[in-house]
């Protein structure tokens, strides 16, 4: 009897096998089609105008400061001065407290890249990109992706089948307003994205990486990059 059951649970589990195969080559490619269609423009060679693009190096330097401006004027509408107390004693408090503050604090300056895979993604100068079934990305000849696409957009299920898993991380790749988009969660834990699309003035591939702060929600690291096409199409 146990033999039977068995073999009847076997049945089952190839039959619904098949059925999703089915599913699949009757609807997701289409699907999956249909969703790349907006993106294959972006297939090439692109090499990086560095005159007009985000650095990462300022970038990261920039928002440090604007993080430590923001905070020194929180700081100080919040102080409250002792009357009693001379007002020499005072400064120096709350200098002493600003200092103590700052040196417990591990968020100030923050280092906002990663393993050398995500730098390379963050800095490349030539980009190699091909849309079809999956997306290749080639960063500096150096770092290659293979992503598997999901053609239902932002979406995950429980199989986890539409996330790539590689040297960078756990991506999901989707074309979403005639962008090809790659959510990130790095092997740090740290998210981040890449949004391509073509600028529609210049036709220049438009990179925008978007970083998550690990230790908050106010504040990300964002650049813009632009590639000119190196090949001929």
């Amino acid at each position: 009897m146990e033999g039977i059951n068995a073999l009847m649970a076997l049945r089952r589990y190839f039959l619904v096998t098949w059925i999703s195969v089915l599913c699949f080559l009757f609807f997701g490619e289409p699907a999956l089609a249909k969703s790349m269609e907006s993106v294959e423009v972006l297939s090439g060679h692109w090499q990086l105008l560095g005159k007009v693009s985000d650095n990462f190096k300022k970038s990261s330097k920039k928002l440090n400061a604007q993080i430590m401006k923001d905070r020194r004027l929180k700081e100080s509408e919040n102080q409250k001065f002792d009357r009693k107390k001379p007002k020499e004693r005072n400064k120096y408090q709350a200098q002493r407290a600003a200092t103590e503050r700052q040196i417990n604090d591990n968020s100030v300056n923050k280092y906002w890249g990663g393993p050398d895979e995500q730098m390379q993604i963050m800095e490349a100068k030539e980009v190699k990109i091909h849309v079809g079934r999956k997306i290749i990305v080639l960063y500096d000849s150096s770092l290659k992706r293979l992503l598997t696409v999901n053609p239902q957009g932002r979406a995950f299920s429980h199989s986890g089948t539409e996330v790539t898993r590689d040297v960078v991380g756990d991506s999901l790749t989707y074309a979403a307003d005639k962008k090809l988009i790659i959510e990130t969660t790095g092997i740090t834990g740290v998210e981040f994205s890449e949004h391509y699309y073509l600028d529609p003035e210049t036709q220049n591939l438009v990179q925008e990486l978007h970083v998550e702060d690990d230790r908050s929600s106010v504040y990300s690291l964002n650049m813009v990059r632009y590639f000119t096409r190196a090949d001929s199409r």
